[in-house]
């Protein structure tokens, strides 16, 4: 039996890409996300059988009860998709200690525990795609702590990728600028981001036609759009004359 697990699967990119998994002929599509509902909701839309997990990943009980899982029923991975993550705006002191510790578990700990746990699992051939951010490139004000996390998913593909190439199996970074979901909306009216930094604006549905269409050949990296990957480019050669450029949208 081949299947994928996607986290985050409940809303946004993670459930575009159990729609678009859902074409790939597939034995089984595990999804993870915490709003049981929503994912139900999605997995009626799929010709693919689901399997259903309530988890909420940043706790990390219920992410090891989940690892220990995968590690009891053995299942043959074909594609891991980890899009499960959380952002928050503000001055590092300033977001609540909850927030802080909520985003470094869920982008750093629960990612790197979940594939850590899948890849002795993983066919041959088979993909892992980790969501990282076009902000892994560039220290950012007042998204500082989700941009560090981003980075270090950013090195943890780099040396991963090392580690899987005699096993054959991509490791692919998936790092566009801004996606159209709701975290745009939610962080304009949560957290007073200013309107005109959510530039570049994609959509999931060529996000996840990249992103998978960059792991199947192999590819190191996935950025959306021709702007982003500029951005890309800038923040990995000059990271201050990039991060300058942002604060001045707070200005």
């Amino acid at each position: 039996m081949s299947i994928a697990i996607v986290t985050g699967a409940s809303s946004g990119i993670g459930a575009e890409f159990c729609r678009r998994l859902d074409e790939k002929g597939l034995d089984c599509i595990w999804m993870i996300a915490r709003r049981t509902e929503l994912l139900q909701n999605i997995s009626s839309t799929l010709d693919t059988p689901t399997r259903i997990f309530s988890v909420d990943l940043s706790d990390r009980e219920s992410l090891s009860s989940f690892n220990s899982l995968i590690e009891k029923e053995g299942p043959s991975i074909s594609y891991l998709v980890n899009c499960a993550g959380l952002g928050k705006f503000g001055k590092t002191w300033e977001i609540s200690d909850e927030s802080t510790l909520s985003m470094i578990d869920l982008n750093i700990t629960a990612l790197v525990e979940i594939t850590r746990t899948c890849i002795p699992f993983m066919k041959k051939g088979g993909h892992i795609i980790e969501f990282c951010s076009e902000s892994a490139y560039i220290p950012l004000y007042e998204l500082n702590v989700y941009a560090s996390t981003k980075a270090f998913v950013r090195h943890f593909c780099g040396g991963l990728r090392h580690e899987l190439k005699d096993r054959e199996v991509s490791v692919t970074e998936v790092s566009p600028g801004w996606v159209q979901t709701d975290f745009i909306e939610k962080s304009m009216s949560e957290n007073n981001a200013p309107k005109k930094v959510f530039n570049n604006v994609v959509t999931k549905e060529d996000v996840v036609e990249d992103a998978l269409r960059c792991a199947e050949k192999g590819k190191a990296r996935s950025v959306c759009g021709w702007k982003n990957k500029a951005i890309v480019v800038i923040g990995t050669h000059c990271p201050n004359f990039a991060s300058k450029i942002w604060r001045s949208n707070f200005d």
